[in-house]
């Protein structure tokens, strides 16, 4: 199969989706998985292609959407088996996030989304790239969001700082664990909204503040086993 040829075949799978024309599309797209690994590559970095895949994805028929997952899937394995920073052209581009009519809840909502999205380029294990890509930002941000403001009102009331706090963390660049979490659901929106501020920390913090809590122990321990030597010696000279 030489370039042109692929370029047609997805070409006909476009036109056969809009169309839904589903025998067609799936055939078409059936067609693309044979590629050559090489040829898929060169077509993904130098078009289109990545950008135009929502047409499948967001397909109302679920065969379509069956079938051009797992195109979409092998395709990310072939990126990432190159390990070329090219592979975050497959991310699908942010769809807009439902809005609520108070500017400050869109907001953060956007600003959520935005953290959320940050983690499809920061994953490098394929299988977990597989799950942080068929997530949505923008549906995990609304959710989130909402959790926040049901559990602590709105933004500029007296739970502010918690606000900044969340939002922070969610988007702190050495902190690509906690948005990761909550964007595959590992942690909900109403279980983010009740950490504490070292829980929602990077793992580097949360090993510091370990640390700390383990020296102030330690101290304690010391200080208290002292109080007990000085009153045994006490009890000692008294008798």
């Amino acid at each position: 199969m030489q370039k042109q040829e692929f370029l047609e075949l997805f070409e006909a799978a476009t036109r056969a989706a809009k169309s839904s024309e589903v025998s067609r599309c799936i055939d078409a797209m059936n067609r693309l998985k044979e590629a050559p690994k090489s040829l898929a590559c060169d077509v993904i970095y130098t078009t289109y292609i990545g950008k135009s895949f929502s047409v499948f994805i967001d397909h109302e028929n679920p065969k379509i959407r069956s079938e051009s997952k797992l195109l979409w899937d092998l395709w990310l394995m072939y990126l990432y088996a190159t390990g070329s920073k090219q592979s975050r052209v497959l991310v699908k581009d942010q769809n807009p996030v439902k809005k609520t009519g108070d500017s400050k809840r869109d907001k953060v909502r956007e600003i959520l989304q935005t953290s959320l999205s940050k983690v499809a380029n920061e994953v490098v294990n394929v299988e977990m790239k597989k799950r942080v890509v068929s997530c949505d930002p923008s549906i995990v941000a609304v959710s989130v969001e909402s959790a926040m403001f049901k559990r602590l009102g709105c933004f500029m009331g007296p739970q502010k700082a918690k606000y900044r706090s969340i939002l922070f963390n969610m988007g702190d660049s050495n902190n690509p664990d906690l948005r990761r979490k909550v964007l595959i659901g590992e942690i909900n929106g109403e279980r983010l909204v009740t950490m504490k501020k070292e829980e929602m920390g990077s793992e580097k913090i949360q090993m510091e503040v370990e640390q700390i809590k383990e020296k102030a122990r330690f101290k304690e321990d010391n200080r208290i086993k002292m109080m007990c030597m000085l009153q045994s010696s006490s009890d000692m000279i008294m008798t």
